[in-house]
């Protein structure tokens, strides 16, 4: 209750909240001290217990009215509830019987993903100007825990979209977004999010992939490694470093843009055979001198990343939501077992 107190009121009656709750915190313990430590003989310890319980009821009542007023209900709205159900049926029919079978052959699941893609529960953060639904993150995550429960592999690729889709969401133009976030909604599409490279993963930072601007255009050079979606993709989301001077500020010296997968000079290696989720299609690829219109950059030139950050922190709850449908999944097999 405090968090959320902190959380949605304006500064000053969030201080006097916390000084009215630590107060009625105050009262509670002294009487609970005085009632342990006085000593009578017709006070025995049941007694005692009842009245530091009867005291518990009344500090209750008292923090009632600071709290009730800003609980959060978890309950999932009549939108969400049909999504859940929609997604959960999909999950159940079409993913769970077939997840063994892709992850056996390593197959890309694209059979699934058109009846998903029909359902409306790919490319689901697409704002509806550019075709698609707008749904929320909360949303999102829905379906990404629904399909992983059926199959990580498969969830992975279908989520692999909103990945690439997302920094075109915060920072493309409404050009690029209508040329292709548009496409994603016209027709069954994947993309992809071309940032790890051998040596740099996580630590986008250390990104070598390069660009440099020759006229009104820009010239990629350079490779991305273990790319979702890589061998099937239509477009890439690929992020490289602009500026070459390592001291270069991080803020300033990368540049993204999007990159069409048939683009000259764009080489897609070979798959890579997983421990594991074999249904999603993970290779390098190679940017051999790619030129790349300026108007394909995704936010600012010297800005991607921001565009990174931002999409990370759009993206990462939907990894955790499929690894919930995963342990759900888990424990309903062991408990069957």
């Amino acid at each position: 209750h405090l968090f959320f107190l902190f959380l949605r009121r304006p500064p000053i009656s969030t201080l006097f909240s916390f000084m009215k709750v630590f107060l009625c915190k105050q009262w509670y313990q002294r009487r609970v001290r005085a009632l342990s430590s006085f000593q009578h003989y017709y006070i025995t310890n049941n007694l005692r217990m009842a009245l530091i319980g009867r005291l518990g009821q009344q500090l209750c009542k008292r923090l009632t009215p600071l709290t009730t007023a800003r609980n959060i209900s978890f309950n999932l709205n009549e939108q969400q509830s049909e999504i859940l159900e929609s997604t959960r049926k999909f999950a159940l029919e079409e993913v769970v019987p077939v997840a063994a079978h892709y992850d056996e052959t390593g197959e890309y699941p694209w059979e699934v993903l058109h009846k998903a893609w029909d359902l409306g529960i790919m490319n689901t953060t697409i704002p509806e100007e550019y075709g698609g639904l707008g749904l929320s993150l909360l949303e999102a995550c829905i379906v990404q825990e629904e399909i992983g429960y059926g199959c990580t592999g498969i969830a992975t690729a279908l989520g692999g979209n909103s990945l690439a889709e997302s920094p075109v969401i915060i920072g493309g133009s409404h050009e690029l977004k209508k040329k292709y976030l548009g496409r994603m909604t016209e027709e069954p599409l994947v993309a992809a999010y071309g940032v790890t490279e051998p040596s740099a993963g996580s630590d986008v930072a250390s990104t070598r992939t390069n660009s440099r601007k020759v006229g009104d255009e820009y010239v990629i050079n350079g490779s991305k490694m273990w790319i979702t979606n890589c061998g099937h993709a239509n477009w890439f989301f690929v992020f490289t470093r602009s500026d070459p001077d390592p001291k270069a500020p991080a803020g300033k010296a990368f540049t993204a843009f999007v990159v069409d997968a048939d683009a000259p000079g764009v080489t897609v290696g070979r798959k890579e055979w997983n421990m594991g989720q074999r249904a999603s299609d993970t290779r390098g690829v190679t940017f051999d001198d790619v030129v790349v219109p300026a108007a394909n950059i995704v936010g600012e030139a010297g800005g991607g990343f921001k565009v990174a950050m931002k999409c990370f922190d759009k993206t990462r709850p939907t990894v955790g939501a499929m690894s919930l449908g995963l342990a759900r999944r888990a424990l309903d097999e062991a408990t069957k077992y």
